[in-house]
């Protein structure tokens, strides 16, 4: 298991370095009014762009809140939860696509052939879980897709996880959103709390799971 702690902690560093040297940048191009005067201009593209946005967060530091948040100022809950929702889930297809068909060679390198077999079970067993719980925090979705592909998680229990699991952050942030124009300070306050919990929530699922 130390192997993919190492790769799990190596993969998040360097999706932290790379929001460290970007990420302020982006942040502000689509926070606050800024963001909605982006997601205005877009008109009828607003929705695709910001789905656009969302899956391109597997190579850029796009503030996955920030941009669903926009939407939600813009277009309303219902139309924003949508696209986010697209966006999520093809951003963890992506991810885990990538990683499953263009990373074989990889995970050859990174792990034996035993090692890649009792990393599949664990991700079977609790990867489904693992992968709905980080959809709502930053930096594990990412993670958490690539090394599903890369150690050969099911791909219809994949599938699920990420298709349902990225509903619950499409509603929740295009809610925020549209509630952070007139009402800022309980809409951030109220991301702060989730986002609390839900990392609370996984860190012991990951103990539970010697993750």
């Amino acid at each position: 298991m130390k192997k993919l702690l190492l790769l799990f902690f190596g993969l998040s560093v360097l999706i932290l370095i790379t929001f460290g040297l970007f990420g302020d940048h982006f942040e502000l191009l689509f926070s606050g009014e800024k963001g909605r005067a982006f997601f205005e201009s877009a008109d009828k593209w607003a929705g695709p762009v910001g789905a656009g946005l969302l899956i391109s967060d597997l190579l850029l530091p796009i503030p996955t809140t920030v941009v669903i948040g926009g939407m939600g100022a813009t277009l309303g809950v219902l139309e924003a939860a949508c696209w986010g929702w697209v966006g999520l889930t093809l951003a963890g297809f992506s991810g885990y696509g990538l990683a499953r068909w263009g990373g074989s060679k990889w995970a050859d390198h990174l792990a034996s052939a035993e090692e890649q077999k009792r990393y599949q079970h664990l991700f079977d067993s609790w990867g489904g879980l693992a992968v709905v719980l980080s959809r709502m925090l930053p930096i594990l979705p990412e993670v958490l897709s690539v090394l599903a592909g890369l150690y050969g998680m099911h791909v219809k229990r994949f599938a699920v996880a990420v298709t349902l699991g990225s509903i619950p952050p499409a509603l929740a942030f295009a809610w925020i959103g549209e509630q952070a124009v007139d009402h800022p300070g309980p809409a951030i306050w109220g991301l702060v709390f989730l986002t609390a919990i839900l990392w609370w929530l996984f860190l012991k699922l990951s103990r539970t799971s010697d993750v």
